[in-house]
Formats: structure tokens, sequence, C-alpha cells
């Protein structure tokens, strides 16, 4: 089993990871709702695909009932320009009665990420 199949052990049958917006983007692959344990394994496979990490800094967590709610700032190289990538990022994350993830909600600068990958709109 793989990293990514294991990091979905800790997750609700019917998780979603709801990234940047809720709808897909033909030239972003990770924007939009990836539903299921199979869709967050494809996930995580293209931030790979995509990114060079660099910082991933938490600066502040916030614990309420279900919810997480973290935030910081990062800077990743994208892999196919060689562009930095800034940004201010926050994560919500939600937990069943199981201590499973069922959604996972991550918000970033996407005007940063898309100059850093060369997509002009």
């Amino acid at each position: 089993m793989g990293e990514y199949e294991q990091a979905m052990q800790r997750c609700d049958e019917n998780v979603k990871f709801v990234v940047f917006r809720e709808n897909t983007d033909s030239q972003v692959p990770i924007y939009g709702t990836h539903s299921g344990k199979d869709e967050g394994v494809d996930f995580f496979k293209n931030l790979a695909k995509m990114f060079e990490f660099g910082d991933f800094i938490m600066e502040e967590s916030i614990v309420a009932d279900n919810y997480v709610i973290r935030f910081g700032k990062l800077a990743h190289t994208v892999k196919h320009t060689g562009k930095v990538f800034n940004s201010l990022w926050s994560m919500i994350v939600c937990f069943n009665d199981a201590g499973e993830i069922e959604l996972y909600r991550m918000h970033e600068d996407t005007a940063a990420l898309e100059a850093a990958m060369q997509i002009s709109r």
C-alpha cells in the first residue's frame, strides 16, 4: 500500500476534498471537488506531479466541535515552469463521529498559483 492509500485510511469512505473551488478546471487539475478515497489519492498524486514542495508553515490552528481550521503560508515551485507559488493558505477539516476525515477544504491564492503556472484566462 502506497503512502497516499495509507493516508486515505484516516478518511471516511465518502470523504470530499474541495480544493479552491467546487468545480473542476481543465487547466488546473487539483481544482474542484474530489469525492471518495480514490479521487483523494488522485488529488494528492496530482499535487506531487505539479509541485516541488517547499515551505508549508502552519501559523495557527483552531479546534471547534468536529472541525479543525488551520492557516499559514507556503512557497512551492511549479515543476513545469520553475516558478515559485507563494500564498497564504487556510484549511478546514471536518471529522465524523468515528474520527475520520469527511471534509477537507483548502483555500489558497489562485491568482498567484495560475501566474506561477503561466496560465492566462
